[in-house]
């Protein structure tokens, strides 16, 4: 494979690596904000994150045009088979490069799921309280979904139940 499609791949890793990096911080930042409540830095995270994620999107968008370009199929085992295509020394740069991202990735995913938790406990304590306030047995404090992933909200028990 060319000189040119090498390079081409290690500056779409390199982007993509840093852009991935960039959401590693960003949602690790909006999970303290959470653990603290702090509404106004969750909202300039939110920004934030959001401007991050358009940066991955782009990212992706490219990796699927350079893959395409290759007629190679829009999966990670044609990106693979792509490195793998390129000289032993490059082939093992970028694949070092690929693995880096794909760790990243995994890391933004176990963050992003943990913040998804903190974010469910702090509705269901919010949901208390409202209860307890308007002694309300309709509260979404045990919100489960049914198959269809539509939320069923189950009573809760009154005050002189618990």
């Amino acid at each position: 494979m060319s000189e040119a499609l090498s390079q081409t791949v290690k500056q779409h890793l390199l982007n993509s690596i840093q852009h991935m990096k960039a959401v590693k911080r960003c949602i690790e930042n909006e999970k303290e904000a959470l653990k603290i409540r702090d509404i106004k830095q969750i909202q300039m995270i939110t920004l934030e994150k959001q401007k991050l994620l358009n940066q991955v999107e782009a990212d992706i968008n490219d990796r699927q045009e350079i893959l395409t370009s290759q007629d190679l199929e829009l999966d990670d085992e044609s990106m693979l088979a792509l490195i793998a295509g390129f000289p032993e020394k490059v082939s093992a740069s970028l694949s070092q490069g690929w693995q880096q991202l794909i760790s990243l990735h995994d890391d933004v995913k176990e963050i992003n799921q943990a913040n998804g938790m903190i974010i469910n406990k702090g509705l269901q304590q919010v949901d208390a309280m409202l209860s307890i306030l308007q002694y309300n047995t309709e509260a979404r404090t045990a919100r489960t979904y049914n198959a269809k992933g539509r939320s069923i909200a189950q009573s809760s028990r009154d005050l002189g139940q618990a």
